[in-house]
Order: structure tokens, then C-alpha cells, then sequence
């Protein structure tokens, strides 16, 4: 059985010492999960080391010994660029894509988004999809939390697609090449950055899917039948990493 894993605010102590939990944590690891001195967990420090540690104080403070260091799990980058759905399914997209791999995750706000968010709720929104991905990184065992990034309009995410090695648009009204295809072709090196753009319910627009292959997005499609925008994000993103080697494909060389 996996250990329970939690993620510090600072570095783990050098030998011995107190973990920098947050109130959240301690409280879980106390009052739920009522752990005790000499328990094993993993503790990932906010430089992205993650170690065994055995517990020597349960209270109000959380202190332990570290064991050893293990060892890193090396994720493909990959950026979900997602177009806000209705009720929970962004909840739920945020949710799978940290389990799957995705390193950061970006709210988008498009025409055809039928959620519209003003400054207050949309960060309200933020923090509460950046705390289930800090949910869900832990279940997945997983080095780092990804970054939820602010809500952005398309133009934010044109203008920040020149950061990546290779940005993918998935739009089904065009008779694109396949996820492998333009991978494949494109040829990103190893450890590069990979973008991949999901629209809202009623996907993207003619224009807004133009803007971005203006600003040098490739469009690509995820197959002939019409996938849910919750779907569709997960999908494209387990294809993107599975291209890059994660989930069980090849590395690339």
C-alpha cells in the first residue's frame, strides 16, 4: 500500500526535524488519519524532493526523521490549456489531468464559454481548482502540485503560446492530422514544453482557432466522433503525454 504523502512549504529537514505542513495537514495527519510516532509517510519538500519520513511527533507540530530520499519521476510537460465548462466538469478535468500527468493547467475563456466569471469569482474559482489539484497530486503520488493559472482569454493564451516547443489546438471542424502525427513531425526534444488547447461547450470558433495558429498553434483532431469538453481535455492531454513517454509510451529520443 502507497504511503500518504504530503507536500511542505519549505525544504524537508536536513536529518531530523519539523515538517512544514500546512494547518490542513496537520489536522489531517493527526485528527483523520490519527497517525502516530514512528509511521512512515512521504513528505515532497517545496523544492520537489520527495523522501520517506518516520514520524516522531504527532501534535501540534508534525516532526520526523528522514529516511532517504527517493527517487524522481521524470513527467512529460505538458500544458492543458481548457475552456471552462458548466456546474463541476472543470473539477473534474483539473482533477484527472494531475492524475495523468499535466503540469500546469490554464482556465480559458473563449465566445462560445457559457460560464462567465468577473475578477472575484474567477479567482475564487482558481484557488479552489489549484487546492483539488493539491488533492489529487497527493493520490497520485505525484512530485509537485501542477500550477492552475489565472483565467485567461484567448489573447493571454496566444500571446504566451511562443513559450512552449510545440502548441496543439484540437478543433473538430477541420480534417486535421492526428495527436502522433503532429507530434511526430514537429519532433519536440526531450524535456520540452507541449501545449494543448481545449475549447469550451461548443468548442472554438473559426476565428479564435485562426488567432491561434497565427500565433503558431497547430491544429490537430482527436478523432471522428464529437467528445464532451471534460473529455476532450483529458484526452488530448493522455495522448500528448503518451506520445512524450509518459503513461506507459516511449520516450523520445
Amino acid at each position: 500500500m502507497a504511503l500518504h504523502r504530503f507536500f511542505c512549504e519549505g525544504p524537508l529537514p536536513a536529518e531530523s526535524g519539523t515538517l512544514s505542513l500546512s494547518a490542513a495537514d496537520i489536522h489531517h495527519v493527526r485528527d483523520v488519519l490519527r497517525l502516530a510516532p514512528g509511521d512512515e509517510v512521504v513528505c515532497v519538500g517545496a523544492d520537489g524532493i520527495a523522501a520517506r519520513v518516520r514520524l516522531t511527533l504527532v501534535a501540534e507540530t508534525i516532526e520526523g526523521t528522514v529516511l532517504g530520499e527517493l527517487p524522481p519521476a521524470r513527467l512529460p510537460r505538458v500544458t492543458l490549456v481548457q475552456g471552462v465548462g458548466k456546474g463541476e466538469k472543470m473539477d473534474a478535468v483539473v482533477r484527472q489531468c494531475t492524475e495523468i500527468g499535466v503540469e500546469r493547467i490554464v482556465p480559458l475563456t473563449s465566445s462560445r464559454t457559457v460560464v462567465r466569471l468577473d475578477a472575484r469569482k474567477a479567482e475564487a474559482r482558481r484557488e479552489r481548482w489549484q487546492r483539488i489539484a493539491a488533492e489529487a497530486a497527493k493520490q497520485a503520488q505525484r512530485d509537485a502540485v501542477p500550477e492552475v493559472a489565472a483565467v485567461s482569454t484567448l489573447a493571454d493564451v496566444a500571446a504566451e503560446l511562443g513559450r512552449h516547443a510545440l502548441a496543439l489546438v484540437c478543433w473538430e471542424d477541420a480534417e486535421a492530422e492526428g495527436v502522433r502525427a503532429a507530434i511526430a513531425r514537429h519532433a519536440p526534444a526531450p524535456g520540452a514544453s507541449v501545449a494543448v488547447v481545449v475549447g469550451p461547450e461548443g468548442g472554438l470558433s473559426a476565428e479564435e482557432v485562426d488567432a491561434l495558429i497565427d500565433a503558431g498553434a497547430v491544429p490537430v483532431s482527436l478523432g471522428p466522433t464529437i467528445l464532451r469538453t471534460e473529455t476532450a481535455g483529458v484526452v488530448a492531454s493522455a495522448l500528448v503525454i503518451h506520445e512524450l513517454g509518459g503513461l506507459g509510451g516511449e520516450p523520445r529520443a
